[in-house]
């Protein structure tokens, strides 16, 4: 007899429990549980910052090819990554432009970059001068 109560009580409380924790879970937030223009903003504004944040690499500058708009560059890990650049890119040190790029083959270059659906777009190419 004492066993059935006891198990009697514990159904209940349980029962309690999980009636209780599912009351509190449909209560609606203070804004009627949807959200606010501001908290949107807020997330497409951290996705942005995210998203704009330039990678970089150091290395060997290989190959230029100005009809590709691109070059390769072989870090020191030995991995050759394949860049995109565009009128927008910052060039320093090879004559300032990307025309000089053709002369520096063979020269470290810093790479700051962004990679897009298309691949990695430099945004900052910085040529080192020869050692």
């Amino acid at each position: 007899m004492k066993l059935i109560r006891t198990l009697t009580w514990s159904a209940v409380f349980a029962a309690a429990v999980s009636f209780g924790a599912a009351a509190y879970a449909q209560q609606p937030s203070e804004n009627g549980g949807k959200a606010t223009q501001q908290d949107k903003s807020g997330d497409r504004a951290q996705d942005k910052s995210r998203e704009t944040e330039p990678a970089s690499i150091t290395g060997e500058l290989t190959r230029v090819m100005p009809d590709q708009k691109a070059f390769t560059v072989k870090s020191v890990s030995g991995a050759e990554m394949m860049f995109r650049y565009n009128d927008q890119t910052i060039v320093s040190g090879a004559e300032n432009n990307v025309a000089g790029l053709a002369t520096s083959s063979g020269s470290e270059v810093t790479v700051s970059y962004k990679n897009d659906s298309a691949g990695n777009m430099a945004t900052r190419i910085e040529v080192h001068p020869k050692r």
